[in-house]
């Protein structure tokens, strides 16, 4: 397995001949979204609460009403702030769709820059933004039309996300490619192919920073600036959280004592699990067994 292959989702769309769909999400607990990648295009559109979202190696806060953008081959993640209940739509859908079957110069000068990844959606609109209506106007209208799905839907969705194209390219910080392009993002994660892996099978283990650092050939300090870049959390975070989700997983599913989860997933101290599960959770291990047994 490699980390690609590890991270990637293969999110299901509605067809072939219009491949797009809307999920509703509604998580419980800190983590709205799980670190993943796909091919596919993502639009994330904030109905309630407040979170902050891991896009391509930066970070942004969002909030009701907040446009978030995720290109082709982004990595992903998104954090409820203070474990509050967040509501949000991701509107996912192929690049093909954007694409031309006959020779079109408008499309190879405006739309295939966006497929190919040399331009990129920006990673956030702001209600603040002085071009949020010409980002939010197009995804209200493709909620819309995908909900009622009246005749000719396809055609209006189309044109919808034609125009968030033409928004993009006027957004000043959406123009270019970013630090981390498609090309290079997937260079960087075949180049962490051995690690991720590595972190499920052996995180209940010790793994240092520069145990990590030699199974990706970097030296440490370049390996933590990429880690963070490609994550958009620090390793010893990232390894952290995985620890802390399975002690989740295991208190609510066994019968282990909260010493014995804690020994399970790698604490070696029980203050230093509590500590780390409450800058997590947002509540400690003791309160998520009584939740479980209530």
């Amino acid at each position: 397995m490699t980390a690609l292959s590890e991270l990637k989702e293969n999110t299901e769309l509605k067809g072939r001949t219009f491949p797009i769909n809307v999920f509703p999400n509604r998580p419980v607990g800190e983590q709205a979204l799980y670190l993943h990648w796909h091919e596919h295009l993502e639009i994330i559109y904030m109905r309630s609460g407040q979170a902050v979202f891991d896009i391509g190696g930066r970070t942004y806060p969002a909030e009701a009403g907040d446009l978030l953008f995720v290109n082709s081959r982004e990595l992903h993640s998104g954090f409820s702030v203070n474990n509050t209940r967040v509501e949000f739509h991701a509107i996912v859908f192929s690049p093909s769709l954007l694409g031309s079957q006959e020779p079109d110069p408008l499309h190879g000068q405006f739309v295939l820059p966006f497929l190919e990844g040399s331009r990129r959606f920006p990673g956030r609109i702001g209600r603040g933004d002085k071009l949020y209506r010409a980002f939010a106007g197009p995804v209200k209208a493709v909620l819309a039309e995908f909900e009622r799905r009246q005749p000719g839907y396809e055609l209006a969705i189309r044109a919808q996300l034609h125009l968030l194209l033409a928004a993009a390219l006027r957004h000043q910080t959406g123009l270019g490619a970013p630090e981390t392009g498609a090309q290079g993002q997937e260079r960087k994660l075949q180049r962490f192919e051995k690690l991720f892996p590595y972190i499920k099978e052996h995180y209940p283990s010790r793994i240092s920073v520069e145990e990590a650092a030699s199974l990706v050939s970097m030296s440490p300090f370049h390996f933590c600036k990429t880690f963070k870049k490609l994550t958009g959390r620090t390793f010893v975070e990232f390894v952290n959280l995985h620890r802390v989700n399975e002690a989740e997983r295991l208190l609510r599913e066994t019968g282990l004592t909260v010493t014995e989860v804690a020994e399970r997933v790698g604490f070696c101290s029980i203050n230093y699990f509590d500590r780390t599960f409450k800058q997590y959770k947002h509540y400690n291990p003791s309160r998520c067994r009584r939740q479980e047994r209530e």
